[in-house]
């Protein structure tokens, strides 16, 4: 018993909007995920530019298992969005993003655990070096198991935004069948994962991104400026497992509501309650970028815990 509740330790972490927030409750851990994006096509609304937007991602996380009731949770997220913003007169703007996570997991009982983590973040475009664009959020995350199958999770995620204070209440759930070939991994307002396994090598799923942050930006087409990024993204999916732990996904799909706003540095709000602003009387100072379709691919290594229980 003493290996099964310190081997569950690892079951439960977060992050947030470094790019995502991702919550685990299987029986596995992602360990290290990379990502690369691209724009199919896009377009300014009041312009003809059509470059890609291309982003990339990586991260990873460091579990490290107290005693069997408690672990130290460690991670790092980076990335990078590459994308022009009209009418800069630099034909194209990079936005990095650098964040770590500092918290712990905790076991209260056989049905209670906790995360709670410290998320310090620099968001910008790095033209003023790690001067500018600091961020720091937290977040904290109960989870009740009802079986081995199913698991509520309920949350909060707070961050000091470049525009102000966002706030992010979360409700999740974990769900797999009894054939142990359908799953689902829900997280709202932020993730959806619906995964089918169709043989011992492959699997098709439903994936449901909704994303957010801001970046301070300081370069000669927006000097003392910020970016605010939104995009909801919804693929369908194949997954190959090249391995017993390493994983290849293709993703394709669409974003819709998808923007890319700057706005002047000083030009803030009161509170940001899951997309709804608070104090907004803000001036857009860019053209907007559009919806458009999306190619994605992920190589992921992770961790398989159910052989460790047994």
């Amino acid at each position: 018993m003493r290996i099964v509740i310190t081997l569950r330790i690892l079951l439960v972490t977060g992050m947030l909007l470094g790019g995502s927030l991702s919550l685990v409750a299987q029986d596995y851990i992602d360990l290290a995920t990379f990502s690369y994006t691209t724009a199919l096509n896009r377009s300014f609304e009041d312009t003809p530019d059509d470059k890609a937007i291309q982003e990339w991602n990586l991260n990873l996380d460091f579990p490290i298992v107290l005693d069997p009731k408690n672990a130290l949770i460690t991670g790092i997220t980076a990335g990078s969005i590459g994308l022009g913003l009209y009418p800069s007169t630099m034909p194209r703007t990079t936005l990095y993003a650098l964040s770590l996570r500092l918290g712990w997991n905790t076991i209260y009982s056989e049905q209670w655990s906790g995360t709670y983590l410290l998320i310090p973040k620099v968001a910008s475009d790095f033209s003023s070096g790690f001067s500018r664009g600091k961020q720091l959020g937290a977040i904290g995350l109960l989870t009740n198991t009802k079986t081995n199958r199913l698991k509520y999770t309920y949350g909060l995620y707070l961050n000091r935004e470049e525009f102000g204070l966002l706030v992010v209440p979360i409700f999740g759930i974990y769900y797999k069948s009894a054939n142990n070939l359908f799953e689902a991994n829900v997280l709202l307002p932020v993730k959806v994962d619906l995964n089918y396994e169709l043989s011992a090598t492959t699997s098709a799923g439903l994936r449901f991104d909704g994303l957010g942050t801001s970046y301070d930006i300081q370069n000669p087409g927006f000097s003392d400026h910020y970016v605010t990024r939104a995009s909801n993204e919804l693929y369908v999916y194949g997954q190959l497992k090249l391995t017993p732990s390493l994983l290849l996904r293709a993703k394709i799909g669409h974003a819709f509501f998808r923007n890319y706003k700057v706005y002047d540095s000083d030009d803030t709000i009161d509170l940001s309650l899951v997309g709804i602003f608070f104090g907004e009387d803000r001036t857009i100072l860019n053209s907007d970028v559009g919806d458009g379709f999306q190619f994605k691919t992920e190589l992921v290594y992770r961790f398989d815990l159910s052989k460790k229980q047994k």
